[in-house]
Parts: C-alpha cells; structure tokens; sequence
C-alpha cells in the first residue's frame, strides 16, 4: 500500500505538465497512468493476499510508470487520512482526473510550443466515436495526426508513418479503453513499453475523457455510447460522482460501490493498521 501512496503525483496540475515535460526532455519518453479508488479496490493494490494474474500485471505495470496521478475525491480522502501512518509527501492532493487534466495539458503546451509542434494520436473504443472525439479535439486543440478504434489491432505500421519523427515535436498517444475490472490500456502500455520507448511519445492512459468529447459532438448517434458530463456546479461541489451515477446507473454502478470500500479501508489500514 504504502509504494502506491508514495508513487502517487503529490503536486498540483501546474507542477504535473512541467513534472512531465521535463522528463520527456531527459529521456525522451513518459507514459502516465490515473489511478481512482475504484481501481484500487477492484484490483487488490493494498491486499497482501493471492492475487490474480491481471492484478500482478496491473500492480507491475502502474509501478513501472511515470507519473501515477490522483483521480478522486475517495482517492484524496484516503490519501489524507493515511498521512497519520505514512509520511507522504503531502496532505492534501489535487485532484488530477483525466477529463480535467489532459485539457488543462494540451492548452499549456499549446501555449509553450504552439499547435505547429505538437503530434496527437488516439486510440479507442468504436469508429463513430472516436472520429467524433478527433473533431473536437481539432476544433479546440490540434489536428490529430492518427486515429483508430480499439476493435481492431494496433496498426504499428500506420501509426508509425503518422507520426511526425521530428525531434523538436511533441508526440502524444492517449489511450481510452478500461474498466476497474478489466484494465485494457494499462496491460497494454504494459506490453508495448519498449516500444512506446523506441517512439519516443508522451503516453496518458485516460479512461473518460473521449466519452464526455464526443458527447459534444452534433452526431446525435454516438450519444447513445457516451455520457454527458456533469454541470460545473456539480463538480464544484464534488458530486459529479453522483451526478454519473444518477444518470447512468447501469454503467457507474460498480465503479460508485468499490468507491465506498473507502470506508472499510480506511478502518482496516489506517485505524486497525493492518497489511
């Protein structure tokens, strides 16, 4: 429990784009994860017991990463409270979510490098979907460079004659393709991390960003697929949680009751101290 908590990003969303960028210049590649309570819960991170191939494979891979960042505001309470056992780098977290966070990215290295200098592919979910999510990522970011949903193999190939193999440009993959139970795209990276290496790209894994993007598409067909997001009233009063729940219940449903393991666990390992 105690090598997840201390691997978590600490600082705040400012600190995480310069984190990253930084590193991406010392060694050329960086692949980030988001980690929310849910996850945590569904795949055993701080059980000491047998665990499941996935979970080995889950566990290996988000320790191996870069950047682990905090989604949540289960994640955060827990975080805070476990400063009582652990000495953690701070008490408080922000909360880094990916809906918010790769937005708040791409607008800061727009305005560092301009959109000449930045190479976007993405890779998920249906065809219809993620053609939707390419236009609203070039009405208010870049051009996207590739594209391909997740129902078909990764086309090395294609990919690697997209991708802009200038030095002095940023080359970002964001994959979208997980549940709690089932994480895709982290085993995935896991599988392709030589070769993420090799390509020299800024990898977020990022859960979903692409499901609220193409909802704002004027393509009323892939709504059915996808969920609004909260107002903003919403999530400034940390509800949005509930807000997917109510609206989407079949879809949120597991996610929003592993949430409240936090409850268990904050008994089991922060009163009762036990591994």
């Amino acid at each position: 429990m105690e090598e997840i908590l201390q691997k978590i990003f600490p600082n705040s969303a400012e600190k995480a784009v310069d984190s990253v960028l930084n590193l991406y210049e010392q060694q050329w590649f960086v692949i980030s994860n988001f980690i929310y309570f849910a996850i945590i819960k569904e795949q055993k991170l701080f059980e000491s017991t047998k665990k499941t191939t996935l979970q080995k494979d889950y566990y290996k891979a988000i320790t191996k990463w870069d950047f682990l960042l905090p989604d949540g505001i289960a994640l955060q309470t827990f975080y805070r409270l476990a400063n009582r056992r652990f000495s953690l780098p701070t008490k408080n977290l922000s909360n880094l979510n990916g809906t918010d966070f790769i937005p708040y990215f791409l607008d800061e290295i727009k305005k560092r490098y301009g959109s000449q200098r930045i190479s976007i592919s993405l890779y998920w979910a249906k065809k219809e979907i993620v053609q939707e999510v390419k236009n609203t990522f070039s009405y208010k970011w870049f051009e996207v460079s590739y594209i391909q949903d997740w129902y078909s193999e990764f086309d090395r190939e294609s990919f690697k004659k997209s991708k802009n193999n200038n030095e002095e440009v940023l080359n970002i993959l964001l994959v979208a393709r997980s549940t709690p139970t089932n994480p895709i795209q982290e085993l995935r990276t896991m599988k392709n991390y030589y070769k993420i290496k090799e390509s020299n790209l800024i990898v977020f894994t990022v859960w979903w960003l692409f499901d609220f993007l193409a909802w704002e598409s004027p393509n009323s067909s892939v709504k059915k697929w996808t969920q609004k997001r909260a107002p903003k009233f919403v999530r400034k009063i940390k509800l949005e949680w509930l807000w997917r729940f109510i609206t989407d219940p079949k879809r949120n449903y597991k996610k929003v009751k592993n949430s409240f393991s936090l409850f268990p666990y904050i008994f089991r390992y922060l009163l009762l101290k036990k591994d």
